[in-house]
C-alpha cells in the first residue's frame, strides 16, 4: 500500500494512497505501493484573507505525486483504472489533479470513482506524476484529517 499523506486543520490534510478490497467480480485492487509522494502533509491555506460571500471559508493545498501502479497482473488485458477517495468525516473535500500525459487528468470527491487509465494494459507498471490540488470548507476542520485513496482496474 503506497502511503502519502496531508493535513487539515485550518491548517493541512492528510492524503494516504491505499489499496482496498475488490468492489465487483471483474473489480479489482491495484497495488499502488511503489507510489512516491512529493510531500506527505499538504500545507492548507485560507482562499481568501477574509471572509467573503462563497469562498471565504474554503481551504486549498498542492502537492504533487510520482503513482505508481502496479499493473502486472493484467498485462495483455483492456481496462480502466480508476481513483477513488474514501469518505471523510472533515465533509466535502474535492481533489483535483493533472498529470503528464500517461494518466487521464482529473476531479474527485468522496465516495465516487475517477477514471484515470483507459486501454491494453501493456506494461508491469502505470506511471505518471499527479499535480494534485485538494480544496476543503474550513468550518467542518476541527483537527488533521487524513485522506484514503484507492486504486481499482475493471478488466474486461
Amino acid at each position: 500500500m503506497g502511503d502519502w499523506t496531508g493535513l487539515v486543520a485550518a491548517g493541512a490534510l492528510t492524503l494516504g494512497f491505499l489499496t482496498g478490497p475488490a468492489v465487483r467480480a471483474a473489480t479489482y485492487p491495484v497495488d499502488d505501493m511503489a507510489t512516491l509522494p512529493g510531500r506527505s502533509t499538504v500545507t492548507m491555506k485560507w482562499r481568501t484573507a477574509g471572509p467573503t460571500p462563497g469562498d471565504g471559508n474554503m481551504l486549498d493545498g498542492a502537492t504533487a505525486v510520482t503513482m505508481i501502479l502496479n499493473t502486472a497482473p493484467w498485462i495483455g488485458r483492456t481496462g480502466r483504472v480508476y481513483m477513488k477517495l474514501d469518505e471523510t468525516p472533515a465533509g466535502p473535500v474535492q481533489v483535483e489533479w493533472t498529470t503528464q500525459g500517461r494518466l487521464l487528468a482529473g476531479f474527485l470527491t468522496p465516495g465516487v470513482r475517477a477514471l484515470v487509465y483507459a486501454g491494453p494494459i501493456r506494461a508491469r507498471q502505470l506511471t505518471d506524476t499527479l499535480f494534485v490540488h485538494v480544496h476543503a470548507d474550513g468550518r467542518r476542520l476541527s483537527a488533521e484529517q487524513q485522506l484514503h485513496f484507492k486504486f481499482e482496474i475493471d478488466v474486461d
